[in-house]
């Protein structure tokens, strides 16, 4: 009896053992850093890819960094506020968009000038030679380490009425997304409105425009087929972003963590972004005409006039409004050898 009543207190402790690792085993590892990533809009395809790089991380790191995802509308802000919590540390990563934050940091905007590329491949030349300034002037000014690059599709108009010559531009009540768009628009003889990409679908639905300015696909995602019958362009613009983090978060993270993120940021992020992009910018336009929308490729006219707009007014103006000679020093020797004129150093 006393070795029955022995063996069963120790299979019984066993069982507490066994019972206490296989909970211990159970629980997920407790993060050592949960980092508040913010994108520009869960509607649009950028957006899953930084998803899928925080889950990758998580992956790898074994649960020791995590991600909370949230997007610009989540938080109530409309894009230019950007440089301003990403510094401030109110969200650790930020996706940075130059037509958004050029106010605040107009140098940023030397790849978002309209009508200036003449083609995808002129502008991945661009992005490509424009990158160590882009992650120079981030951690100056905005205190913020660059981890990866990505590209938008290709904007064009989504308009209500048919632009098929340059008059039909008069007038119009086009949402615009930066500065450099305003003076586009204003060049054609347009009116230009800087409305939040969240409002955009309820702005052409009610009339406060006639047009709106985004990429191909994004405007697929968000439903302006409902909204609008046209389909015009490109104008000449793919939209670049980085995704960067606040440097006081980055210098407290170990450094093999570091090289986790910023290794699988450009894995995911930054190198398929090229191909996708053109996979995206197919699968817009065809969405769109899908739904019934009517593509109109600008004629030779249109095109000539937003080429000569970029050259008198829309880079002479970022010019004077990103510090004059620094910035024309940077176009003459970044873009101009890429698009065949440069810019007054004067200016």
């Amino acid at each position: 009896m006393q070795q029955r009543k022995y063996l069963l207190g120790i299979l019984g402790a066993l069982s507490v053992l066994l019972g206490t690792a296989t909970w211990m085993v159970a629980q997920p590892a407790k993060a050592e850093f949960t980092l508040k990533l913010m994108g520009i809009n869960r509607a649009v395809d950028n957006f899953k890819a930084y998803e899928q790089w925080g889950r990758v991380v998580e992956q790898r790191t074994n649960g020791r960094v995590k991600f909370e995802v949230t997007s610009l509308p989540e938080l109530g802000f409309g894009g230019a506020e950007i440089v301003r919590v990403l510094k401030t540390g109110v969200v650790d990563i930020a996706e940075v968009y130059g037509g958004f934050v050029a106010g605040e940091l107009p140098l940023i905007e030397i790849v978002e000038l309209p009508g200036v590329f003449p083609d995808a491949e002129t502008a991945k030349k661009a992005h490509q030679a424009w990158k160590p300034h882009f992650a120079k002037l981030l951690e100056e000014k905005a205190n913020a380490i660059l981890l990866a690059r990505a590209v938008y599709p290709e904007q064009v108009f989504f308009s209500k009425k048919p632009l098929r010559n340059l008059q039909d531009f008069k007038g119009l009540k086009t949402r615009v997304h930066s500065v450099a768009l305003s003076h586009l628009v204003a060049g054609l003889g347009g009116q230009p409105l800087t409305i939040p990409f969240a409002e955009v679908y309820t702005a052409l639905e009610r009339g406060t425009l006639d047009a709106a300015i985004t990429g191909t696909k994004p405007g697929a995602d968000v439903k302006l087929h409902e909204v609008s019958k046209y389909l015009a362009g490109p104008i000449g613009l793919r939209p670049h972003v980085g995704i960067a983090i606040n440097r006081d978060v980055w210098r407290k993270l170990p450094s093999d963590l570091q090289a986790i993120m910023q290794e699988e940021a450009l894995k995911v992020i930054e190198e398929p972004s090229a191909d996708l992009v053109e996979r995206l910018n197919r699968d817009g336009i065809a969405t769109n005409e899908k739904h019934g929308m009517e593509s109109i490729p600008f004629t030779p006219e249109i095109t000539a006039a937003i080429r000569e707009v970029a050259r008198t007014k829309i880079v002479p103006d970022w010019v004077r409004r990103a510090g004059g000679k620094e910035a024309a020093q940077l176009f003459n020797q970044i873009i101009a050898p890429l698009v065949g004129f440069q810019v007054a150093q004067q200016q």
